[in-house]
């Protein structure tokens, strides 16, 4: 078995676990547990936190992946590279610090009514966005020496599970607000010293500034650094931005609704999140290969298997959502169209397959970076006109667009540099699949939510699965032939 089959299972594993912790602490854990304005406060300082960690990482992450396979040798201890991933985040980190805090007034006055938040939190805030952004780096390089699927155990699972732990520990009086706060922080430190352990076992890296001193790409590093802090800052930003102007512009109960409806949605991006892990690192050597016949081939079995995972996920959540919201404490129903708005935006992103690793190792990132800004600035403006006039569907509304806009841009540059489109006729009959199977259980009811919600579930994925089979789209044997066919690529 290959090093991608085997991490690629673990990875599909791992991450599934996480998604059902994820939605055990998303439909049972804080709705029951937690009030609306608490779930508010929680997303904000998380949200808060993950921006900063994007302005901190300098483009590590990218930086990693791409030179990783140039320095690497083992004898050499990859001539020091570790130090690289050590540094970045923690000089970009205090760079940070400094701007936030030189700002902090000016930040806090344009936030307006929930602003006090950031301030009462502000340590806890800092604590997250310090640990995350080296988890970035480390994540990165764990996925480089090929253990990504520890990785996903540790990011996917294990916060998780802390996560759930901390709101169970705050709900039955063990802990306070504030040290419920400074507790997320502490589940964010134990995965950096969990992944910093697991390099230190593998890989054994070495920490010597040498590096900086004896490296002829440095120069080269710093650039597409610097390109890639960008992009990651903006493509952070545009993830976690509707969160932020839903606190500013509506009260902390919508934020809670809105978090926890938008997560809904955000779990059928799931599966491209675990494959462009894996996808990232052989589409770099690839492009160094100048290997753009097999590019091709993972663009397009990348966007099939995609659609139809992430198709089959989005079928069950759109004709489930409601009876689900409906079944939860303190009336979350208002937030069923979020769910199915974002549903469809995060549907578009992974249908579209590994599109941004493709843009971001070719040597066209640059034009990446212009896209991601004007994304960015697009998401502001229609965030700020649309929340206020519709509220969190406004917000649901502006993601969307931006999902949609984002991939046909990402889509027309692939095509017309290289000649590549990931959608054949099978994709189109994937998406009158999806069709079928939603409106086949959409108007199925009974006063009974629980078994709505079982009726609806069967149907759904029943017509998908059968539809799939009948249209010879899908079969096993297939996908295993085309998981072989990619063995001396991918070792």
């Amino acid at each position: 078995m290959t090093v991608i089959r085997r991490q690629g299972i673990k990875n599909t594993v791992y991450t599934y676990l996480g998604i059902i912790l994820g939605m055990l602490s998303t439909l049972y854990i804080q709705p029951f547990f937690l009030s609306k304005e608490q779930i508010g406060i929680t997303r904000l300082v998380i949200s808060a936190g993950t921006i900063l960690a994007s302005f901190s990482c300098i483009g590590i992450t990218a930086v990693i992946v791409k030179y990783f396979p140039i320095f690497y040798n083992k004898e050499k201890k990859h001539n020091y590279f570790f130090t690289l991933a050590l540094s970045f985040p923690i000089i970009g980190f205090v760079l940070c610090f400094a701007i936030v805090s030189f700002f902090e007034s000016a930040i806090l006055k344009f936030y307006g009514n929930n602003a006090a938040i950031f301030s009462e939190y502000f340590w806890p805030i800092m604590l997250l966005a310090f640990f995350n952004c080296m988890i970035f780096a480390f994540t990165a390089y764990c996925n480089s020496i090929n253990k990504s699927s520890i990785s996903t155990f540790v990011n996917e699972v294990l916060n998780r599970a802390g996560f759930i732990i901390c709101i169970l520990l705050f709900s039955y009086g063990i802990t306070m607000q504030n040290t419920f706060v400074y507790s997320l922080s502490l589940i964010y430190f134990t995965q950096l010293v969990i992944l910093f352990l697991i390099i230190k076992h593998y890989d054994h890296p070495s920490f010597n500034f040498s590096f900086f001193t004896n490296n002829t790409h440095l120069k080269k590093i710093i650039g597409f650094s610097l390109i890639s802090a960008f992009i990651q800052i903006t493509a952070i930003c545009i993830k976690n931005v509707d969160v932020i102007f839903v606190g500013k512009y509506r009260s902390l109960d919508q934020v809670g609704v809105y978090a926890i409806a938008a997560f809904i949605g955000l779990v059928i991006e799931t599966p491209l999140g675990a494959l462009d892990k894996i996808a990232a690192p052989k589409i770099s050597k690839l492009f160094a290969d100048q290997n753009h016949v097999e590019i091709a081939k993972i663009y397009k079995l990348s966007s099939k298997y995609l659609m139809i995972f992430c198709g089959l996920l989005s079928c069950v959540l759109v004709v489930c959502i409601q009876p689900v919201l409906s079944l939860l404490p303190n009336d979350y129903s208002s937030g069923y169209m979020v769910t199915i708005i974002i549903c469809i935006g995060a549907f578009i992103n992974s249908a579209t397959g590994v599109n941004q690793s493709i843009i971001t190792y070719s040597n066209f990132y640059k034009l990446g970076a212009v896209f991601y800004f004007l994304l960015l600035v697009c998401i502001i403006i229609l965030n700020v006109v649309l929340i206020p006039v519709y509220g969190i569907m406004g917000a649901a509304i502006a993601s969307a667009l931006i999902s949609v806009i984002h991939n046909l841009i990402r889509f027309i540059l692939i095509k017309v540099k290289f000649k590549m489109q990931p959608f054949s006729w099978d994709s189109l009959k994937i998406v009158a699949i999806i069709s079928a199977s939603v409106l086949a259980a959409w108007f199925i009811e009974t006063e009974n939510k629980f078994l709505l919600i079982f009726l609806r579930g069967m149907a759904s994925s029943g017509v998908f699965v059968i539809s799939l089979v009948i249209t010879n789209v899908f079969s096993i044997k297939e996908l295993k032939k085309e998981i072989r066919s990619f063995k001396n690529t991918f070792i």
